[in-house]
C-alpha cells in the first residue's frame, strides 16, 4: 500500500503522454521523437495551475516540447540537454527569425548543388568511422545504410555546408536527421535499435528528395507559422535557454529562488542509453566523431544504463530503496548484467543530487510535474516514483498526488511475474517553510 494518494489518471492522459499527438502538429513534427509527451500535457498544466508562472525549468530537454510550448505562452523557460542532438533539435526548434525567403532561397541553392554532385561523393564527405554504418562494396549484412543511401545522404550535407547562415544550416541538418530512420535499416524497437524486415531499396536521388519534400512541405509551412506568431507578439529565446551538458552540474548555474515551474520527464529507470537510441544521428550529423566522445557522452548522462560502470555509491538512507536492493540480491546469480544494482543506487543518488538542487532554484509553494516509470528486474518491482517521491520529501518538497498515467508493459521475461508497471506524474511543491 503506497503512502501516497494514486490517482487514475489513464483516461484523462490517454494519448497525452506519449509523443504520437505531437508528430503533426507545427514545428514538433520537424523530428519524429519516440519519447516524451505531447503539448497537451503541458497546456494542461498551465490550465490548472493557481498561479501565473514566470521562469520554468526543464532539466531534460529532450525534443523541446516543455520549453517550445511555455514559449509561445510568453514563459521564459531554462532547459538542459546532455545529447548534442536533442540539444541542436531543441536549439532550431525555439527559433523565431527564420524567413520564408530565405529559406526558400537556401533550399533553391541546396538543389542546384544536388544537380551538380561528384560520383566520388566519399572523397569528400568522409562516411562517419561508426561500425557497420554502411558497406562500401554492399557485401556486408546488417549494415544500417546501403551504399546508395549514404551516398545520398552525403551528397546533402556537402550541400548543407555550402550555407553560409549557421542557424539555416543547422535547420536543415535536423531536416536532414529527420529522414535518417526511415532511409535507413534501424527502426526503434522500444529500448533499441532493431533491423528491419526488408532492406530499405532507396537510389541516391531518392534520398535527395525525400529531403527536398521535408524542406518544401514541414519546414517551409511551419516557417510560414512562426512568422505569424512573431507578428502575434509571441517572444522567441532563440535558442538562448537551452544548455548543453550535464544537468547536475547545469543544476549550478541557476540562482536560488529562481525558478516558480519544473515540468520534465527525466530518463526512466530501465537500462535505457538514450545515446544509443539516437547514434545515428550523433554519428552521421557530426555531432560526435569518434568512440571517446561516445564514451564522454555517456560518462555525463544521469545513471540509468549499464553502458558505463559507474562507481558504486552510498546508499541512500531510504527504507524503500534498501528493501528492494535486498530483494534484488537474492537473485544475484541470474543477473543478466551484474552492474544492474549499482545502476539502480547511482541513478537514485542522481535523483537525490537533482532535487537537492531544486530545494535550492525553486520559490516557494512553487509545482513541479514529474513523469516517470517504474520499473522491473528479476522479478523485483522498483517502485521508482514512490523512491523519487521520498527523496524529493527530504528535500522539502510536499508530494500532492501520484496520477496515474498509463500502465507500462514489462519485458516477455517477467510479464508473468510482475505483471504491469506503473507510469505516474507526482505532483509536488515546494513547501513554503
Amino acid at each position: 500500500m503506497s503512502e501516497f494518494k494514486i490517482l487514475d489518471f489513464k483516461d484523462k492522459y490517454k494519448g497525452v503522454m506519449v509523443f504520437n499527438k505531437n508528430k503533426n502538429a507545427k514545428i514538433h513534427r520537424w523530428y519524429p521523437f519516440v519519447e516524451g509527451y505531447s503539448k497537451e500535457f503541458i497546456v494542461g498544466i498551465l490550465d490548472e495551475l493557481d498561479y501565473t508562472p514566470t521562469h520554468c525549468l526543464e532539466p531534460f530537454a529532450g525534443s523541446g516540447t516543455t520549453g517550445l510550448e511555455l514559449q509561445h505562452k510568453n514563459i521564459k523557460c531554462t532547459s538542459f540537454e546532455v545529447s548534442p542532438f536533442m540539444h541542436l533539435l531543441s536549439k532550431v526548434k525555439m527559433r523565431n527569425d527564420y524567413t520564408t525567403r530565405t529559406l526558400n532561397k537556401y533550399i533553391q541553392q541546396l538543389q542546384e548543388d544536388l544537380r551538380n554532385i561528384p560520383d566520388n561523393i566519399f572523397d569528400f564527405i568522409k562516411i562517419p568511422v561508426k561500425r557497420k554504418i554502411t558497406s562500401i562494396d554492399e557485401s556486408e549484412e546488417k549494415v544500417n545504410y546501403s551504399k546508395s543511401v549514404m551516398e545520398g545522404i552525403c551528397d546533402i550535407k556537402k550541400a548543407i555546408y555550402n550555407i553560409a547562415d549557421k542557424k539555416y544550416k543547422n535547420l536543415f541538418l535536423i531536416a536532414l536527421g529527420s529522414i535518417l530512420p526511415s532511409v535507413g535499416n534501424l527502426y526503434r524497437n522500444g529500448k533499441c535499435m532493431s533491423y528491419k524486415k526488408v532492406f530499405p531499396d532507396y537510389s541516391r536521388e531518392d534520398v535527395h528528395e525525400i529531403f527536398i519534400n521535408k524542406l518544401k512541405n514541414d519546414i517551409t509551412e511551419d516557417v510560414e507559422y512562426i512568422g505569424k506568431l512573431k507578428k502575434d507578439g509571441i517572444k522567441y529565446s532563440n535558442g538562448r535557454n537551452i544548455i548543453l551538458g550535464d544537468v547536475r552540474k547545469n543544476l549550478l548555474r541557476l540562482e536560488n529562488n529562481s525558478c516558480d515551474l519544473i515540468i520534465t520527464s527525466p530518463p526512466y529507470l530501465n537500462s535505457r542509453d538514450y545515446t544509443d537510441t539516437y547514434m545515428m544521428e550523433l554519428w552521421i550529423l557530426d555531432l560526435v566523431k569518434d568512440y571517446k566522445d561516445v564514451r564522454d557522452l555517456r560518462k555525463k548522462t544521469i545513471r540509468s544504463h549499464v553502458q558505463i560502470k559507474w562507481e558504486t555509491p552510498k546508499l541512500l538512507e531510504n527504507e524503500l530503496l534498501s528493501d528492494v536492493m535486498k530483494e534484488l540480491s537474492v537473485n544475484e546469480d541470474s543477473y543478466w548484467n551484474e552492474s544492474i544494482p549499482n545502476m539502480i543506487l547511482s541513478y537514485f543518488k542522481d535523483m537525490d543530487i537533482i532535487f537537492n538542487e531544486f530545494s535550492r532554484v525553486m520559490k516557494k509553494n512553487s509545482a513541479i510535474y514529474w513523469n516517470v516509470a517504474n520499473s522491473a528486474y528479476f522479478g523485483v518491482k522498483i517502485p521508482t516514483d514512490e523512491i523519487t517521491a521520498q527523496i524529493a520529501e527530504t528535500h522539502g518538497f510536499k508530494v500532492i498526488e501520484f496520477r496515474e498515467a498509463r500502465e507500462v508493459r514489462t519485458s516477455s521475461q517477467q510479464k508473468d511475474v510482475v505483471g504491469k508497471l506503473r507510469e505516474s506524474v507526482i505532483v509536488m511543491k515546494k513547501s513554503d517553510v
